[in-house]
């Protein structure tokens, strides 16, 4: 069987359509978004989601490039492809940490334009040359202009741990989009991507009929791969993969699920698959951990740093649905940021009280943030970390969790005084992140009907669950007792999987384990 081309790396809708490259039919909502919602639009979604396709596709929808959609649904929807003049800034060009550079790159794309409608302005700044130009090409077609801004924030996100340079670069950018909210009469369509909103924003502040259609329902499938879009698109790819791995193709879509899914956008809970690391897998024939791969932590450290995140705020956080719409600069944790870049997502929605709650959406953010937030809060040293993660996938892997726990007593005992950790929550989420890096599912705080259990871990094998209590003030026998107590084991007696009791004692001042005892059930 042929194997058919996957478009990796490429964004561009012509490309994609003429050199036969797999697409999946997004131009209903291409249509929808372009007549019957607004002429305003601002949507969010992590990197690499598919906005750049977005804003390709319907940058050719309105030149009227009819060829490029024989046979997609658009088609049967469009009767005039009238083409208007369209001007589409790629922002991610101007991703430098230098204001003049991102100025220069800015000032080349507008001059691009200026040339192609004979017009070009120099003594004005990138507002003025913008505004001359959206006038210019108005008179000149007798339709009104098209603005697309893909990847506007990416400037600034560049430069977030540098106030002075984003304030230099937000300067810029009030200067640039400022006359957009007055050009209505010459404007058809804007649209504004991007992964977040900042305030001080002309753009944002000025213009009251932009629409953020980031979360409403209608518009949750407009990027990535809905679960729907794979299975009907991908039928023989999955096939074939699973032939590789020796699998069923069900098992292999549940493999597929467990690792891509899982991205939520609304209250509607779309199932989304991650588009990158589909397109990459199916390519390759090969599962890993792409999207993650895609792009250095650093962004997400900064972001960690400046809100002094906690490990155990990262899952089952409730949110309303107002934190979501406001600006990075403004937002008091890093729980927006992190659903609006796509480490988080949402895995529930209360419609008695607009509060949606957040979680980790698949496999492959899951083992990749753990293994980012390692280092960050523990040891910087890859060799040690490399060293000890060795030792825990040892054991792990012959169930030996009294091995475990001894690797874990001596890499925590070889760290830094100032650490920090000192109470049983600061253990938590500790044994969270060395758990979770060596691929071991790990709860904490998880409750029943009766209390809180510290920690359940789960592998193919068995389940553990541990009970935390501070030396000096309780024993590991006490710790054991209040499993049975509390009944901690009792949600998980359906599961084939054996059950292990482990009680275990945290000493503050030597910042590590003292002692643990082990009972299987």
């Amino acid at each position: 069987m042929s194997r058919r081309r996957f478009p990796v790396g490429v964004q561009d809708f012509e490309s994609i359509i003429k050199d036969g490259f797999v697409y999946i039919d997004k131009t209903e909502y291409i249509y929808d978004l372009a007549n019957n919602y607004g002429n305003a639009i601002f949507l969010s979604r992590p990197r690499r989601f598919g906005k750049s396709l977005l804003c390709s596709t319907l940058r050719h929808y309105f030149q009227g490039h009819k060829e490029l959609f024989k046979g997609l649904a658009i088609d049967k929807l469009e009767k005039n492809w009238t083409e208007y003049p369209v001007f589409h800034f790629d922002m991610s060009k101007c991703k430098r940490d230098d204001v003049a550079m991102v100025t220069r790159q800015l000032e080349k794309q507008i001059l691009d334009y200026e040339k192609e409608y004979n017009c070009e302005s120099p003594d004005l700044d990138s507002g003025g040359r913008l505004e001359n130009l959206i006038e210019t090409a108005h008179k000149l077609t007798g339709n009104r202009a098209v603005l697309i801004f893909d990847e506007y924030d990416s400037p600034i996100l560049n430069v977030i741990d540098h106030p002075e340079k984003m304030k230099e670069i937000k300067s810029l950018y009030n200067s640039f989009y400022g006359p957009v909210k007055s050009m209505g009469d010459h404007l058809r369509f804007v649209l504004l991507t991007g992964i977040t909103k900042f305030s001080q924003m002309s753009i944002f502040s000025t213009i009251n009929n932009l629409s953020n259609i980031s979360m409403l329902e209608k518009w949750e499938g407009l990027c990535g791969i809905t679960a729907q879009e794979l299975e009907a698109n991908f039928k023989d790819d999955i096939s074939q993969l699973s032939e590789k791995y020796k699998l069923t193709p069900d098992e292999m879509l549940h493999r597929l699920r467990d690792r891509y899914d899982g991205y939520h956008f609304g209250p509607g809970m779309i199932d989304v698959y991650n588009p990158f690391s589909i397109v990459n897998t199916f390519s390759s024939m090969k599962l890993d951990d792409y999207w993650f791969a895609s792009a250095t932590p650093s962004a997400l450290i900064k972001i960690l740093d400046k809100y002094n995140f906690k490990l155990t705020d990262i899952e089952n956080t409730q949110m309303s649905s107002r934190m979501f719409d406001q600006p990075f600069d403004n937002m008091g944790s890093a729980i927006a940021i992190l659903y609006q870049s796509g480490y988080l997502t949402i895995k529930d929605y209360d419609f008695d009280y607009n509060l949606y709650t957040l979680g980790i959406p698949n496999g492959e953010v899951y083992s990749g943030l753990y293994s980012t937030l390692m280092p960050l809060y523990l040891d910087k040293s890859d060799m040690k970390n490399d060293s000890f993660i060795n030792a825990m996938m040892k054991s792990i892997n012959a169930d030996d969790i009294d091995s475990a726990l001894t690797a874990v007593q001596s890499y925590l005992s070889s760290l830094p005084y100032d650490l920090g950790v000192k109470t049983e929550l600061d253990f938590e989420a500790i044994l969270k992140v060395l758990f979770d890096c060596v691929g071991i599912k790990t709860d904490t705080e998880v409750r029943n009907a009766r209390g809180r259990c510290d920690v359940v871990m789960k592998n193919r094998n068995t389940i553990y669950v541990l009970e935390l209590k501070i030396s000096g003030t309780a024993t590991v026998d006490d710790a054991l007792a209040q499993i049975d107590e509390k009944n901690y084991l009792i949600p998980y007696w359906n599961d084939s999987r054996r059950k292990v009791k482990v009680g275990v004692t945290v000493d503050p001042e030597t910042r590590t384990i003292k002692e643990w005892k082990v009972v299987n059930t």
